[in-house]
């Protein structure tokens, strides 16, 4: 009895402190259902909401009105948005690697639970029509109805809301003017405007109600305006309130989250930080705001404070209970130390990120610890310490495909840096280029990886020949001995007999000839558990290696392998460092030359050069690999010394093939390039010695043909043939003299319009993963060239060739009977021209028709534009037809306009591009079409087309008699100039 009494005493001195404000009456006046009629049992019923001007508000009213609309409505609805913005919170998934967004959530998630956010409005708006409009909750409803538009993305009614809110809900005194305006010098205070209202509020207010939602809505509506990218509106708001005396001191740091949201959406990450700074307060929970400390350590490192940024990102990494934001807080914080120079502190930071991957609350996220470890390694710089834990966040990683392509990518780079090109090559294999993350690097990859794979071939197939070549020159007993030693090795490998004289595929037989197996145990003395005795071990791992050769780990190994035998393909050798490149094992090189299913004496001594034919034919595969591998070090990789020493052992091998002085050239490139002006000089004069005359004695006594900041007129006139030979379609030349001008040249005479017709070709081929390698080309040497949108475009969509296609075969159209446009047969409808401005004086008036030869000039009739091809691969045609067709479905959207192809005769092939009224149109389109070509498409020649405006009747006339130099006269003689 005493508790309920003390309470009642609270309660009801709560009410009697209440401010006269309460009291009054309200300016604005509620009428629910407007001009609409209330349900028939209802039409005699008053509503609560509807009693508010009738009835007094005694204090037992007011208890009661508040009572049942604080519990029975506003805490509900409440509890409901606070719902919908955890469930958001908890789907969501940050990705820590960039700069986070400002929310923990996405409005575009909340406004996928549309149910919840619909009852929240029914529900408070049914609070607010069945109470009395002056209990203390009706403020706090409305807010929580704009929260709810806010939340279902509704931005246009959340801000009208808000200020529904702040017009009629502003707290005037009783008997006081309806007519003072918010915002005016009327309502200033000193020298500022007050838009806000002041909150006076004992401590039984502030037990029994919450603050009136007024000043709250103020703020949503600026937090609103910013997301309908109303900044300036939004700005004036909040500069207004930061100066409003009257804001309660509890929405300060509301207002600097707002402030701090309003900058960071316009990248003013220096202000956003400063004001989330005193916001953090402001944090729904414990973790919200550990993520916010983690946005301020990336918003401060970007401003380049990176004390500050340490220390946000060590309070995060203190504060989270999200294990991959520790792991991301720890890496970013030892970050920060890169420039300090102290590998200690990197040090201490590896070994705290190794103590977290053996922690079980860890254990899923170990891939992005050993990867985190692996990038602080490379900062100190410890390489040989970084490969291991790329190694084993890769060992770890099961799902995750972007840290896997991260990882792979460090260790392909790092081999890369290192010259260990094949081991670089088999990393940049293993990629997965679909994934997003790579894209910044694409071009980067895709250009190793197209020179790295014919590097290795050229290597590979060194190393085989060598081995080749060394195995026949062994004594024929020596060698015999030999190829029976490696038999015995691979059958053994296969799960076949090993005597060499088997020649089938079966399997080893189990041991069923009753033989006692072997005791292991039989010799030990010592009374010690087998496998703690290490020499049994041994020895039972030796014999069982003698007897089975190596295998894995797998069920059904030996059914397994014999099944496998048929299909088993050439094998790679083991990636390495090349740089020995010719001290190769000929056992291995034997084995990788096996055939599938052919383990026999005579497959491995079939191939090997015995006969001057085949030593002739491995000698000339070894020389022209090794002539491409000098090349790709030397043009591509930029590894001079490897170039020249690899040209080096070329001419003590085969000194006398000197490919008209190709191999003096690159010598004498290399050693300039290396400052090794002796030797450079050496080489210089046996070219001038022996082939002055030759090319490549052209190419080095003009230094400026070397330069890639120079052009060689032969150089140039030489390239601008293999354009015109691609441009033709003769392609077996183009890519043949290609070959010897790249090789004579290197990049420095590749043009991106080169470059792309070459893909084209490859496109047309479907060698895809060519095409990508050379729009990687382009993309990485011409990044200012209109043409690297284009690749990156192809780049994408070749990857995706196979999608694409598979859909489109798949993809079955029907159409609507019920939309199917019956045309009567006597009444043809004409086709929708195109609607193109015509501009005063742009075509003569004349009323007699001008007539050339067998054409006559209609200028009224409609019209066609003709893009005329001379001596254009159909490829190419296509190409441009698709560029023109993107062109005009950008710049003339919604008109009616069609792109055919035709044929004027064997050189000249024809786009005809259709949808003008008359003369006028089509000259318009022919102006604007023919100013845009050079830019859509640029890498066809200008000598290669030309544009033309004619009728469908001279069209017909000018497929039949060819003579298009006629026509023009009669264009050039209404249009002077013009064609």
């Amino acid at each position: 009895m005493l508790k309920r009494l003390i309470a009642g005493i609270i309660i009801v001195g709560g009410f009697l402190a209440l401010p006269n404000s309460v009291w009054a009456q309200p300016t604005w006046t509620f009428d629910p259902f407007g001009k609409e009629k209330k349900p028939q049992k209802f039409e005699d019923r008053k509503l609560g909401s509807e009693k508010t001007a009738d009835k007094k508000f005694t204090l037992p009213r007011h208890f009661l009105q508040n009572t049942i609309t604080h519990y029975n409505y506003y805490f509900n609805a409440n509890n409901k948005v606070n719902t919908v913005v955890e469930k958001a919170k908890i789907s969501y998934k940050d990705d820590y690697s960039k700069l986070l967004p400002f929310y923990p959530y996405t409005l575009d998630n909340t406004a996928g639970q549309k149910t919840d956010l619909d009852s929240v409005i029914y529900t408070c708006t049914a609070g607010i029509l069945i109470h009395d409009l002056r209990n203390d909750w009706i403020d706090n409803m409305y807010l929580l109805i704009g929260k709810a538009y806010f939340f279902r993305k509704e931005f246009d009614s959340a801000a009208m809301t808000f200020q529904f809110i702040n017009f009629n809900l502003f707290p005037r005194k009783k008997n006081e003017d309806d007519s003072r305006i918010v915002g005016t010098n009327s309502a200033a205070i000193g020298s500022s405007i007050s838009i806000a209202n002041k909150e006076k509020r004992n401590i039984i207010q502030k037990i029994v109600s919450l603050p009136p939602s007024r000043n709250d809505a103020l703020i949503w509506l600026a937090r609103t305006q910013i997301e309908l990218n109303e900044f300036g509106e939004a700005g004036s708001l909040i500069n207004i309130l930061q100066n409003d005396p009257n804001l309660p001191k509890r929405l300060r740091n509301d207002l600097d989250e707002v402030s701090s949201y309003w900058f960071y959406k316009q990248a003013g990450f220096d202000s956003a930080a400063t004001h989330l700074e005193k916001a953090l307060s402001t944090a729904d929970t414990k973790q919200d705001k550990s993520r916010w400390e983690f946005l301020l350590g990336q918003l401060y490192e970007m401003n380049g404070q990176y004390e500050k940024a340490s220390s946000y990102y060590a309070k995060a990494a203190k504060h989270t209970v999200d294990p991959l934001m520790d792991i991301y807080a720890r890496l970013n914080d030892a970050k920060m130390l890169k420039g300090t120079g102290n590998p200690k502190e990197l040090a201490k930071n590896i070994d705290n990120l190794l103590k977290m991957a053996r922690r079980d609350k860890f254990e899923a996220y170990r891939d992005i610890i050993y990867f985190s470890a692996g990038q602080l390694s490379l900062q100190i710089p410890d390489t040989a310490s970084s490969i291991i834990y790329f190694r084993k966040s890769l060992k770890y990683n099961e799902t995750n495909t972007p840290f896997k392509n991260k990882a792979f990518l460090q260790l392909a780079d790092i081999a890369y840096t290192q010259r260990q090109y094949r081991q670089a090559a088999s990393l940049y294999d293993s990629l997965l280029l679909t994934d997003s993350t790579l894209k910044t690097e694409m071009a980067r990859i895709e250009s190793r990886k197209n020179a790295l794979t014919r590097l290795v071939d050229a290597i590979t197939k060194i190393e085989k020949e060598d081995s080749l070549q060394h195995i026949a020159s062994m004594p024929p007993a020596e060698r015999d001995a030999f190829i029976k030693k490696i038999l015995r090795k691979l059958r053994k490998e296969k799960g076949l007999k090993d005597d060499g004289s088997y020649t089938g595929g079966d399997i080893i037989p189990f041991n069923n000839n009753n033989q006692p197996p072997t005791d292991l145990f039989a010799t030990n003395t010592k009374g010690e558990w087998y496998f703690y005795n290490s020499s049994l071990k041994s020895k039972g791992f030796n014999e069982f290696k003698s007897k089975w050769g190596n295998r894995t780990n797998t069920d059904n190994w030996r059914r397994k392998a014999a099944a496998e035998l048929p299909n088993n393909n050439n094998t790679v050798p083991v990636p390495g460092d090349v740089k020995n490149k010719t001290k190769t094992n000929p056992k291995d090189n034997v084995a990788n030359n096996q055939q599938p299913g052919e383990i026999t004496y005579e497959s491995l001594l079939k191939d090997l050069p015995l006969t001057d034919e085949k030593i002739k034919q491995s000698n000339d595969i070894l020389a022209e690999s090794m002539v491409d591998l000098a090349k790709i070090y030397q043009n591509e990789l930029d590894e001079f010394e490897l170039a020249a020493n690899t040209y080096e052992d070329y001419l003590k091998r085969f000194p006398e093939r000197l490919l008209d002085g190709e191999i003096y050239l690159g010598l004498y490139f290399c050693y300039t390039k290396l400052g090794n002006t002796a030797k450079a000089a050496y080489y210089k004069n046996l070219l001038n010695t022996k082939f002055r005359n030759s090319i490549s004695g052209q190419m080095m006594n003009n230094p400026a043909s070397l330069n890639p900041k120079t052009k060689d007129p032969a150089a140039t006139k030489l390239y601008e043939d293999i354009y015109q030979f691609f441009i033709e379609g003769d392609f077996d030349k183009a890519i043949t003299e290609k070959k010897k001008a790249d090789g004579l040249y290197g990049l420095n005479y590749w043009t991106p319009q080169l470059l792309y017709i070459e893909a084209l070709y490859y496109v047309r081929q479907r060698n895809d993963s060519v095409a990508i390698g050379v729009l990687g080309k382009l993309i990485a040497g011409n990044p200012s060239s209109p043409l690297k949108s284009k690749a990156q475009t192809m780049i994408d969509v070749l990857r995706r060739r196979a999608e694409i296609e598979n859909y489109l075969t798949n993809l079955q159209i029907t159409r609507d009977t019920e939309n199917n446009i019956i045309i009567p047969a006597d009444k043809p409808v004409a086709k929708k021209p195109v609607v193109v401005p015509v501009m005063k004086d742009s075509v003569k008036k004349s009323n007699v028709p001008l007539v050339s030869g067998p054409f006559t000039m209609a200028l009224s009739a409609p019209h066609v534009v003709l893009m005329v091809l001379e001596k254009v691969d159909p490829v190419y045609i296509n190409e441009a037809k698709n560029a023109f067709t993107r062109y005009n479905t950008e710049n003339f959207y919604g008109q009616s306009m069609t792109i055919n192809k035709d044929m004027l005769d064997a050189e000249h092939n024809l786009l005809v591009i259709t949808g003008f009224a008359d003369a006028a149109t089509a000259l318009q389109y022919y102006d604007k079409i023919k100013k845009a070509a050079g830019n859509e498409v640029s890498w066809l020649p200008a000598n290669k087309y030309s544009f033309l405006i004619i009728t469908n009747d001279n069209l017909q006339l000018l497929k039949t008699n060819k003579n298009i130099a006629e026509y023009k006269k009669l264009l050039n003689t209404q249009f002077p100039g013009r064609f």
